[in-house]
């Protein structure tokens, strides 16, 4: 056969050159190989487990929240507060606040009452409302533990009821 000038025949497969040509390749064993896949195969159930099978199943699920209509009824049930919106929460949240309504068999009944009553708060909320107190939380929580105990006092006290006049400033002009 001729051949057009300028190109040369293909002789045979491609080779591919080793990137460290001094080190001779060598394949490894079979039962190595074997190994290896059989182990392979069964961490592959764990991986959401795992940190860098997190991200994967991070990413395959992110796009798998649950709508409203898909919750189970228990769940909806004590979410209710957040039927409204729940379809705009993005994927995390949903996650979180499924994970929450998970764990509602194992609180007591004043945790699950507390939990609701600030369902019903946050699902008040604007958005701009929501974004402020989510930075707010993010600044508490870099605070060290003895100014984070300081702020909840302070904030505790800034929510009881103011005491009445009459108390403890009346007793101290009547002993003058």
């Amino acid at each position: 056969m001729a051949q057009a000038p300028g190109r040369t025949a293909a002789v045979g497969p491609a080779t591919v050159r080793p990137a460290f040509p001094d080190v001779p390749r060598r394949p490894l064993p079979r039962p190595l190989v074997t190994a290896l896949l059989a182990a392979l195969l069964l961490v592959a159930p764990l991986s959401p487990l795992l940190p860098f099978g997190a991200a994967v199943a991070a990413s395959a699920s992110a796009t798998r929240a649950p709508t409203w209509a898909q919750l189970p009824t228990g769940q909806k049930a004590f979410l209710a507060p957040l039927e409204e919106t729940w379809d705009s929460l993005g994927v995390q949240t949903r996650r979180k606040l499924i994970g929450i309504a998970q764990r509602q068999g194992t609180m007591s009944t004043e945790q699950r009452e507390r939990v609701q009553s600030r369902l019903s708060e946050w699902a008040q909320l604007s958005s701009e409302e929501r974004e402020r107190a989510r930075k707010n939380y993010q600044q508490l929580n870099r605070l060290p533990a003895d100014q984070r105990q300081d702020v909840a006092r302070r904030w505790q006290d800034a929510r009881q009821p103011a005491a009445p006049e009459g108390g403890e400033a009346a007793s101290a002009t009547t002993s003058q």
